[in-house]
């Protein structure tokens, strides 16, 4: 028997690990305080403090992919997403190294363009909703990355224009506005609300040091941008985005994962303004348009319509999915799991829509209910699998001896109803007749092996001469007619039909078919 300190070893050995990777984390931020306070400016300071944020760098990625491990449902999908922001940050700072070793400042540009393209996934971030979403992959977030993507151009070319000699860049005190401030704020402001309407406090926990990361990142970048600052490699800034890595750091190390929610949770009054957070990028990328559309019209045009194109597909994918989901919600409604046949309500109203009909047009409708032989049998002898097999196999053979407009459903257990409009007893008969061979001409072939069927059935017909008649007499008369069939023997048909009111006993002939067995 597995001891029960298994599972909480488990846990103490995970959070151990994390705790080597901060621990691991201040050593290296020590080291690199040292050396910043000691030769601050100097070349060799420089190269160590970019390799210290390196190595932070790697521990980020190698902590998502743990918690990764760690996560079920959406929540693989965020934290491979941070995996994936890390990775690319990690790339960008070794292009940086290799361009301050090398002197080539000509892939300066690449390699901002690197760091700024590792906020993209955090972007992904906001489409996912963790306590609906499934792990499997979503085709809908190809739409969403368009969306993203829209969004960081827009940003791109608007800051694009304080590269211009001349022109000043707007600033309020140390900080300048700069790409990052803007995309990293925006997508920090969506996680707090985001954090805000999460049930579960890990979820509330992860979205908040998120946000606080991605905000002060982004004021980080616009101090370091601001050429007023004249921030040098090497110095004591370097400690602010070695301090940075911390947040990232910390929620993979103390990730626990996440509990199955309950229904109740599920149910909750916010999946509204859950639906809201696609609606992020769009607006604020028609603002950034709005204020670039007289120097690059066409871009901004091309871009307008790409994000138009992507919000669109979206809610037509969505509305697609509602419509799906509701024809499926309705079948579930009014069939029966196992089988396939309608259910019980099911076949009921459609009983009484045609005796509606029946009283106003005179039209007769016929009725038959069958029940599996020896079914009971059938369970014991080869288990419950098999007796569902054998439902199946039977709701299958009646379908396939049935018109398009009959209406077939099971009544309960092994019994099973059928509606027949426009038939007369004589026409009931011969279908119940049909439907009754059709089950017994070969055996079931099930995982026990071939199982014999038959089936006992009653019917009745409503004709011209019985407008008073109702569901619920019809239904008794024609359970006692299935009665009187297994009473005679089983394998056979059993059936009346009446004249104006309900006759006396014996006092109508009958209609009767039987295969001796």
């Amino acid at each position: 028997m597995r001891p029960r300190w298994v599972p909480s070893q488990k846990k103490f050995s995970t959070l151990l690990n994390g705790r080597h990777a901060i621990f691991g984390a201040c050593v290296l931020v020590f080291l690199q305080g040292i050396a910043l306070w000691t030769a601050p400016g100097h070349a060799l300071t420089a190269l160590l403090s970019d390799l210290v944020q390196l190595l932070l760098g790697v521990l980020c990625v190698v902590g998502s992919i743990r918690a990764l491990r760690r996560s079920t449902g959406a929540w693989r999908y965020y934290w491979l997403w941070l995996s994936v922001t890390f990775a690319i940050w990690v790339g960008a700072q070794m292009l940086g190294l290799y361009i301050d070793q090398t002197g080539r400042h000509f892939l300066d540009p690449v390699d901002d363009l690197l760091f700024f393209l590792s906020g993209i996934p955090f972007g992904m971030l906001l489409f996912l909703d963790p306590e609906e979403e499934s792990d499997g992959f979503d085709r809908l977030h190809l739409l969403d990355f368009l969306q993203i993507c829209g969004f960081w151009i827009c940003v791109y070319l608007y800051f694009s224009r304080y590269q211009v000699p001349g022109h000043a860049q707007t600033s309020w005190g140390p900080f300048a506005w700069s790409t990052s401030l803007v995309f990293n704020g925006v997508v920090a402001l969506s996680f707090v609300f985001r954090a805000i309407v999460t049930n579960s406090m890990e979820g509330r926990k992860f979205f908040g040091l998120l946000a606080g990361y991605l905000f002060l990142s982004g004021l980080a970048d616009s101090y370091f941008s601001f050429t007023r600052n004249q921030v040098e490699p090497g110095t004591w800034f370097d400690l602010i985005w070695s301090g940075l890595l911390f947040f990232p750091l910390l929620m993979a190390a103390t990730w626990k994962g996440t509990q199955p929610l309950v229904v109740a949770q599920k149910l909750r009054p916010r999946t509204l303004l859950n639906q809201m957070f696609p609606l992020v990028y769009p607006f604020f990328s028609l603002l950034l348009i709005a204020q670039i559309a007289e120097s690059k019209r066409l871009t901004d045009t091309l871009i307008g319509c790409v994000i138009f194109v992507a919000v669109g597909l979206r809610v037509l994918v969505i509305q697609g999915r509602l419509i799906r989901a509701q024809e499926s919600l309705q079948f579930e409604a009014t069939h029966d799991a196992l089988t396939g046949l309608s259910n019980r309500r099911a076949v009921l109203e459609h009983l009484e829509k045609e005796l509606d009909r029946h009283r106003r047009t005179g039209a007769p409708v016929g009725l038959i209910m069958a029940d599996a032989d020896h079914f009971k049998k059938i369970n014991d002898v080869h288990g419950h699998a098999v007796g569902d097999q054998v439902l199946r196999e039977i709701a299958r053979r009646m379908k396939g001896g049935l018109r398009s407009y009959d209406s077939a459903g099971r009544y309960g257990g092994e019994e099973f109803l059928i509606v027949l409009p426009s038939c007369d007893a004589q026409n009931t008969l011969a279908g119940a007749e049909r439907l009754r061979e059709s089950v017994a001409e070969q055996p079931v072939s099930s995982s026990a092996g071939p199982v014999a069927v038959t089936m006992s059935m009653g019917f009745i017909a409503a004709t011209g001469c019985m407008q008073d008649s109702d569901s619920l007499t019809l239904l008794r008369l024609v359970d006692e007619a299935l009665y009187r069939a297994k009473k005679k023997g089983r394998n056979r048909v059993e059936g009346a039909f009446l004249w104006g009111t309900e006759p006396e006993k014996g006092s109508q002939p009958e209609l009767t078919s039987h295969r001796e067995v």
